[in-house]
Formats: C-alpha cells, sequence, structure tokens
C-alpha cells in the first residue's frame, strides 16, 4: 500500500481504484444508461453475454442460473437468446415462467 500522505492510511493502490471505479460505475448505472459511455459499456457487456452464451450452446454446458438471471434481466435482446437455450437444453432445468427465470428441478 503506497500511503496519500505520510501520516495517512488511505489506500491508493491502483487495484483498489479499478475495484472503486467499478463500484462507481454500478452505482450509476441507471443514470448513465442513455450516456454515450452507458451505451459503450453495456454493447461490450453484450458482446461478452453473448459470447457465453454461445459458448454454452454449442458445448451443451449450463452457464449457471445466476448468469442466465443476469442477462435476462439486463438485455431484451440477450432474452431471445435464452429462450432459444432453454428449449434447446430442457436438462438445464430452468424455466420461464411469466416471463421470469424460474429453476425448475429444484
Amino acid at each position: 500500500m503506497i500511503p496519500f500522505h505520510e501520516k495517512s492510511d488511505i489506500d491508493v493502490r491502483r487495484e483498489s481504484f479499478a475495484a472503486f471505479n467499478c463500484e462507481l460505475r454500478i452505482a450509476n448505472w441507471y443514470e448513465a444508461l442513455f450516456t454515450s459511455e452507458g451505451i459503450t459499456i453495456r454493447s461490450k457487456a453484450r458482446l461478452l453475454r453473448m459470447e457465453k452464451l454461445k459458448m454454452a450452446s454449442l458445448v451443451g454446458e449450463n452457464p449457471g442460473f445466476e448468469f442466465l438471471q443476469e442477462c435476462w434481466s439486463d438485455d431484451p435482446v440477450l432474452q431471445i437468446v435464452i429462450k432459444k437455450l432453454l428449449a434447446e437444453f430442457p436438462q438445464w432445468g430452468v424455466a420461464i415462467v411469466d416471463g421470469v427465470l424460474m429453476k425448475w428441478n429444484d
């Protein structure tokens, strides 16, 4: 840890700034939805999520209920992809009930 000031114990490591930046972005995501930065962040997130969903469809492996739920609640385009995946892989034990993802095998 590099002190901010000699008599300070404030953590100013690069990792701390990265974590703070991430937390700040999450806290302000709603406000930034329609700014150019918000659109860029969401489009990058969509690309990463889409890649993971494509891999899941190729391998047939469940990417995880939490991941599916995160994609489902955040992006309407990914909802379409998830609907197709769940129809193709019912063994994952996830169903859509009244527009909500649910685990049905628990």
